[in-house]
């Protein structure tokens, strides 16, 4: 058996997170820069967003490549989906007068929405993929 299998991957994974790292700390520096709002979100939680999305997604590409569709509905409804209307809250929180706001802002605090759109991405791919 080849011992040497995998490492390739796995260093070209970690190279891939760093470019990732790198690209996704300059898009979020941009987006904060930026003092518009779409749709009343800032931009800067729109970023973060979106940053922690496609980072999650990118972790769970290290258990290997997505080669098959594969539907896990105790990851898709018990941790994707409740990680999601987290992620959402503070959007819908600007259009809807949302209970226990103060409790999310005081969970969410020092960057745990990043954490959480990190699980939403991450719960997503393996809820929706298997792998090699």
């Amino acid at each position: 058996m080849n011992k040497s299998k995998g490492y390739f991957y796995y260093a070209l994974w970690t190279l891939g997170a760093l470019v990732l790292l790198y690209y996704g700390n300059r898009f979020v520096g941009m987006m904060e820069q930026n003092p518009d709002k779409f749709l009343k979100i800032s931009y800067k939680q729109l970023g973060n967003m979106l940053y922690g999305l496609v980072l999650g997604a990118y972790v769970s590409l290290l258990g290997g490549l997505p080669n098959r569709r594969a539907f896990t509905r105790p990851l898709f409804f018990f941790v994707f989906l409740p990680a999601l209307l987290l992620l959402l809250y503070p959007v819908a929180n600007l259009y809807l007068n949302m209970p226990y706001s103060s409790l999310y802002k005081s969970i969410a605090a020092h960057e745990g929405q990043f954490y959480i759109a990190m699980l939403c991405g991450l719960s997503l791919m393996k809820s929706l993929f298997g792998s090699r």
